[in-house]
């Protein structure tokens, strides 16, 4: 059994503190990841700045389509091989196909997440590494996230995972994260090990000339300033459809063998096509800006922690944060990332995990019951609404859903209202198919909630069947296994005979999401009061305070 220590921290220090990283005003963000050593600093989860202090995140925006189409309404540069040396320079509105020729894919481990712990607490890290050893799982420890300088401190995302059992593709990880996590409390997440890279010849052709550019695993491509990268075909929610990009974009092998298309910008203009997808544009302006300073909080707090084995920091889907390119900017939600540039939002232990869902039902919830580890003093769980006295879930769940705080926070929008309060059934045969997916416990007769959180929701829940019971921990995945309920803040009754599989299940509940940290609805709700970013900030996070990073 393997009890190795990995450890693959980054340190990557702003202009400020006086590293050799202040770069030209008039460096490419091209030019400025070429100085740190090309494709091996897209694999390294580092992190650079451009001149102003300002991080610039490499985004996948597309993966497994071959060919890809680009184009630019201006002049585009091409760099094959991302070699400064050999340039080519596209004339206006060229059209250009990319294809992937002899490809290889990657090889990789891909672990399960059971136990994270902040980087000062290697020894308690170590423990958990002999405790899961002695179970008789294949361990080790890897170092996730990153050591920034910003603005004269020092800001410290790091974390020891303590991981096992690695699996040779990420499904099957993901499976095993999934049984694990209803078996006990693990954080159930999949961390993937680079353990050789992929390659393959990216070709690009010109449809006019039929010019060929062939290059070894990365091929960069730069449009002029103040213009775009023009994809075609961009997959969306919605279906395929043209996108623009700002800042460079690059092709390169993504670790399955197959083409990825990455964009590198500066983190603020990747907020500004971010926020949009992450709520209402039509929102108040205040509550916009609440959710530009949150959004900016977990780009940096996944910058290390995702796509440890791909050559890009983030990907452009909700895994990381969904990002719509120059095409979805909105003028509104720009007002707000400009407005509050650079600005973080920091406690005493640090930056603040400024996670978010769209409705905390009227209480959120603590950010240990829902992921594991030590508690967070910001994140601790607070009453959605101004109320000073009011019957808390965690003392009647069922009297809060059916009496709640009457000037709730996120009931103070139409939009909020429809999930504030809900009510779904499900039959019964539906749920035995879904708990005996997991364990044979042959009909399942009764639902029994276990453990509750600070806001009600439902933590572990045993399922008692006529063959026998089994028991699933965790908010979400009983979510799953009943139907995909909209939050884990409900109460049921049962119809049906006793002793026997019911008819139907009816659960009445409040709020969508994991309820942790910001409430969106309850920002809009607030903003609407008259509240301010700062003010619904405070709000949420307590304790916690705003500083300009850059």
């Amino acid at each position: 059994m393997s009890t190795t220590l990995t450890r693959r921290g980054l340190l990557a220090l702003a202009p400020a503190t006086g590293a050799a990283l202040a770069l030209r005003p008039t460096a490419t963000a091209a030019q400025e990841m070429l100085r740190r050593d090309r494709l091996a600093l897209l694999y390294s989860n580092q992190v650079i700045f451009d001149r102003a202090g300002q991080p610039l995140v490499s985004v996948r925006i597309m993966e497994g389509r071959d060919p890809i189409r680009f184009s630019g309404k201006d002049r585009l540069t091409l760099l094959p091989g991302a070699d400064t040396g050999s340039r080519v320079r596209s004339p206006a509105k060229a059209q250009w196909t990319v294809r992937l020729e002899e490809s290889h894919p990657g090889e990789a481990k891909h672990w399960v997440v059971v136990e994270r712990f902040p980087a000062g607490q290697m020894s308690a890290a170590l423990a958990s590494r002999a405790t899961w050893t002695e179970r008789g799982h294949e361990v080790t420890i890897l170092e996730s996230g990153a050591l920034l300088g910003l603005a004269g401190r020092t800001l410290d995302t790091r974390a020891f995972n303590v991981v096992i059992d690695p699996q040779p593709t990420e499904a099957a990880a993901l499976a095993l994260a999934d049984r694990m996590s209803a078996q006990g409390p693990v954080v159930g997440e999949v961390m993937s090990e680079a353990i050789e890279r992929p390659t393959g010849w990216l070709v690009a052709k010109e449809a006019r000339s039929g010019i060929e550019i062939r290059a070894r695993d990365l091929l960069w491509v730069t449009p002029s300033p103040g213009h775009t990268v023009d994809l075609k075909q961009v997959p969306t929610k919605r279906g395929p459809a043209d996108r623009s990009y700002e800042g460079d974009v690059y092709f390169s092998v993504g670790r399955d063998g197959q083409m990825a298309a990455v964009n590198l910008l500066r983190a603020e203009r990747l907020l500004e096509g971010v926020v949009p997808s992450e709520l209402y544009p039509a929102a108040p302006l205040e509550a916009l800006k609440a959710q530009a300073i949150a959004a900016r909080g977990q780009l940096l707090a996944k910058v290390g922690t995702r796509h440890r084995a791909d050559p890009y920091l983030l990907c452009a889907e909700t895994h990381c944060q969904v990002y719509g390119g120059h095409d979805q900017h909105h003028p509104r939600t720009t007002e707000a990332v400009r407005s509050t540039e650079g600005e973080l939002l920091f406690d005493e232990a640090g930056l603040v995990d400024t996670v978010y869902s769209s409705s905390s039902g009227g209480h959120t919830e603590a950010f240990h019951n829902i992921w594991g580890g030590q508690p967070k003093p910001a994140l601790m769980g607070v009453l959605d609404a101004p109320t000073d006295h009011h019957p808390l879930p965690s003392e009647d769940v069922a009297g809060f859903i059916a009496q709640p705080p009457p000037d709730a926070w996120d009931a103070g929008t139409k939009a909020g209202q429809r999930i504030y309060r809900w009510e779904v059934s499900r039959t019964g045969a539906q749920v035995t198919r879904a708990v005996n997916a997991l364990a044979d416990v042959g009909a399942v007769i009764e639902i029994k909630p276990l453990r509750r959180g600070v806001s009600g929701r439902v933590l572990a829940i045993e399922y008692v069947g006529t063959k026998g019971r089994h028991i699933v921990e965790g908010e979400y995945p009983n979510r799953l296994v009943l139907g995909r309920l909209r939050s884990g803040m409900w109460v049921m009754r049962r119809e049906g005979p006793e002793g026997r599989e019911p008819t139907r299940y009816v659960f009445t509940g409040g709020g969508f999401g994991h309820g942790v940290g910001m409430s969106q609805h309850g920002a809009m709700g607030m903003a609407h009061k008259g509240r301010g970013y700062r003010e619904i900030l405070k709000h949420y996070y307590v304790g916690s305070h705003i500083e300009k990073a850059w």
